[in-house]
This record gives structure tokens, sequence and C-alpha cells, in this order.
């Protein structure tokens, strides 16, 4: 359908409907889901009017600004060549000429679709991709039929920044205006044609409540989370890429004192608080400067916690360590690849940070994303807290005392151990005794039990403040 604009939606039969979206519905055909873009049909004189106008606009295209005037120039183009068109056809001419003008073609109503989390082009004639919070990766409807387009949607996207991709610059990472994670690479280094990864930025962050209700944690395990972020304590986030570490350790600041100074350090905005005494700092490649740099530039800013959105490199977890080794802050917080507790401090004994400066961290909560066949062999992924395991000092040594392990066998997360160091440290904090503790753990696991899931993260932040 019209592909001589860089990109046909195909119309594709299914067997059943699944779900709808903002931008289309989810189906299923030959036991494989697919997403099926809304978009509107156009007849074939519908078709060659389109293009006429579209080829047109194209010379006057820097003069649009608006959508009126999409709607005063295709008047005009009616006027000068006897077109007559009515008002449904008009309005489905409008719109895709809005999505092709005044934003990034056919990507629009999917970067406006809150459902998607990735947005995935893998090269001309093939099927774009889409990664659903719920249904994970799915085959679009759309497909991109020229290079050229796929170019020129990526430069739009990048120009507010500055930042082109081409033959002379072929990889291209970009943090868009509205937080969102733009990669694109093309020839010579893209053996399977030009691509484009865009990670979109939730602008509504989930809640300790969205995280139960999708199966990834239980109100016992998040009870304990919320009293011990309450703490002086660090705690590392880990797990595999695209497991939701960055949404689950956005969830838990909710419990976060509402009054403390918090500094945020990331190379990507994913971070958004509640709290209001804040400072986001982000890298600047350009400037040459780094994570690692900025970590250190927090022990000059006071601050009572610091967040580090994701660690990658030796410096950074150096700067990491050392912030927590000095003691600057009450609790420092970051991301890490790893697929386990015990992967995360071999991982950073290897960057070369002694086993006994690993002490400073009190807490790895291990996330995985893992695939799940049923009987009837269709796959699904779910997003599972695997593990929740305590730092400790043993006679020299640093061990970890698994407190919280998840039952492959029923999916569900389950108490294994009691904690020792993270119970002392919320019974001096909340200066309560033995019987009180598990008896303040409970009112936290009632209170998650009645908090509504349609609250939203600064509602649900203003109501576990006040509890």
């Amino acid at each position: 359908m019209m592909n001589n604009i860089g990109f046909c939606v195909i119309e594709t039969d299914f067997s059943k409907q699944i779900s709808i979206c903002k931008s289309g519905q989810i189906v299923k055909k030959r036991d494989k889901n697919y997403f099926l873009l809304d978009f509107p049909i156009f007849n074939e004189k519908e078709k060659k009017i389109f293009s006429n106008i579209s080829e047109n606009l194209k010379e006057t295209i820097k003069y649009v600004k608006t959508k009126s005037d999409i709607y005063f120039l295709i008047k005009e183009f009616c006027l000068e060549n006897y077109v007559l068109l009515k008002k449904e056809q008009r309005e489905k001419i409008s719109l895709v000429l809005e999505w092709e003008m005044l934003g990034n073609s056919i990507l629009e109503p999917l970067l406006k679709d809150p459902d998607f989390e990735e947005i995935v082009i893998n090269g001309k004639d093939k099927p774009l991709m889409l990664y659903h919070n719920i249904f994970g990766w799915l085959t679009s409807n759309i497909y991109f039929n020229s290079d050229e387009k796929i170019k020129t949607i990526i430069n739009k996207i990048s120009s507010p920044l500055g930042r082109q991709i081409s033959f002379n610059n072929p990889i291209l990472n970009a943090t868009l205006s509205n937080g969102s994670r733009l990669n694109a690479s093309m020839d010579p280094i893209a053996f399977t044609g030009i691509n484009v990864t865009i990670r979109k930025f939730k602008e509504n962050p989930l809640t300790p409540t969205n995280i139960i209700n999708f199966n990834t944690i239980n109100t016992e395990a998040m009870a304990f989370l919320w009293l011990v972020m309450q703490t002086s304590s660090s705690i590392m986030v880990c797990g595999n890429t695209g497991s939701g570490k960055t949404t689950t350790l956005n969830s838990l600041f909710c419990f976060l004192p509402k009054d403390e100074r918090i500094i945020v350090v990331e190379e990507t905005p994913e971070i958004v608080l509640p709290q209001e005494h804040i400072v986001k700092l982000n890298t600047a490649e350009q400037l040459n400067i780094g994570l690692e740099k900025l970590i250190e530039n927090t022990f000059r800013m006071r601050p009572d916690r610091v967040i580090v959105g994701e660690i990658r490199s030796k410096k950074e977890a150096h700067a990491f360590i050392n912030t927590m080794l000095a003691g600057q802050a009450k609790g420092s917080y970051a991301t890490f690849h790893a697929e386990s507790a015990e992967d995360a401090l071999e991982r950073l004994n290897t960057f070369g940070i002694e086993k006994n400066a690993l002490k400073t961290l009190d807490l790895i909560i291990v996330q995985k994303r893992i695939t799940k066949i049923d009987n009837k062999k269709s796959r699904r992924e779910e997003r599972k807290i695997t593990e929740i395991c305590e730092v400790k000092k043993d006679c020299g040594e640093i061990k970890l005392e698994k407190l919280f392990l998840l039952n492959y066998s029923n999916g569900l997360i389950e108490l294994k151990n009691d904690s020792k160091r993270l119970k002392e440290k919320i019974k001096q904090t909340f200066s309560c005794k033995e019987k009180e503790y598990y008896e303040l753990l409970k009112e936290k696991e009632q209170i998650l039990k009645n908090l509504g899931e349609g609250i939203s993260f600064k509602e649900f932040f203003e109501l576990a403040y006040n509890e």
C-alpha cells in the first residue's frame, strides 16, 4: 500500500484478536502473535491523490508547521487541480501527511503508544518489530522498502540533537528529548542493511504494586525492600538485557524518604523520581565527561542518596564502590549486568575491586527475562526477580545470604533465609525490637495489598510516605 512513500502497511488475515492497543491490534495467526497497525485504507483513486499531494507538498514542507497548514495546502491543491474530496477522504490523507511532515512518518503512532517498549527496524523489506510490555516481541505488518526512507527518519529524529547518520558516521547513539534512546547503524558496518532500535522512555514509571501485579515479585519480598530503602543501605539490581532492572529499581524509589537530597548520575535519562530535592547529571561524550567523572563529582554535592543508572565499565564500578567506601551517602543504588548475585560479585572482582571492598554493598537483587513454553508450545516472556541476596562478611570472606529465591516450578519467589545484617539496620532505623520488626513487615505487606493498581507513581509515593 502506497509504497512510493518509502513504506507499506500490509493488510493481514488472522484467526484471533488477542488485544487492542492505542495504535492497532495484537492478533494470532498460525500460533504466532502479530501487531497490525491501524492505518487508513486507501482506494486506488485516494492513493493517486495522496501521492500527488505528497509530491506537491515536498516543495513547501519547510512552511508546514501545524495541522492547519496541511489542511489549507490540501484545500489549495484540490482547488487548483479540480479535485473533490469527501470529508472522510480528506481526514485520511491529512492524518498520514501529518505523520510524514509533522512527525516521524509511520513510526509516529508507535512512538505515542505506551504499550510498546522498543521499536526495531531491521532493514528494508523486513517487517518492523515491536516489543510489547506484556506480549513481548511482535512482528508488525509494516515494511520499509527504501533504505533512504529509513535514513531520512533517523536523521529527522536525531537532527534536533545535531546528530546525523552517514557513510562516514555509520553508528549513531542518541538520547531524544523525551528520554528515549536511539541506536542506528548503516553501511559500511551493517551487513544486513540500515537498522534502527528505539528504546522508549517511560514517562509514567511503574509503581511497586505494578511490579507485584506483573508477578515479578510478591508482597512479602516487596515489603522487605520497602523497609530496606528506608535505611542507610546500598543496593545493586542485576540481570540480563531487557529484564526490567531499571524499571524495578525505579519503582523502589517510591520508598525513599521525601526530603532527602538525591543525586542521579546517568548515561541515558531513565530514572524518574517522585521526590523534589534531586539533581540529575548526564554524561557528555563530546566533552569527555563519562559516568565515572560524574560519580566522583557527587562527592562535592552533599548527597543523601546517589543513584547510578547503569554500571558498565571498570572505571565506573570503581567510582561507584569508592562513593560507598567513603560513606558519603546514606545509600547508593545502581544496575549492573550479571546473571546471578555470585556473578555480580565475581565480575566486580575481575574489575579489580578487592573482595573486602564489596562489603559496602548491602543487597543484590537479580531480575531476569525468562522464556516460558506452555503445553501448546506457545512462548511468552516473563520478568522475574530470581533472587534477593544479602552481602555479608564472614571470617574475612565476602559471602551471600540468599534471602528470597525464585521457585521455577511454580513461578513464585519464596523466603529462604531470614536477614541478619539488614534486619539489624531496619531495627535500628525504626527503633524496634525483634517482634516489632516482623509486625512492621506484615504491616507494609498489608498496605501493598490494599493499595490499588490504578494509582500513579506520584500518588503511590504520597500514600507510602504517609503510612
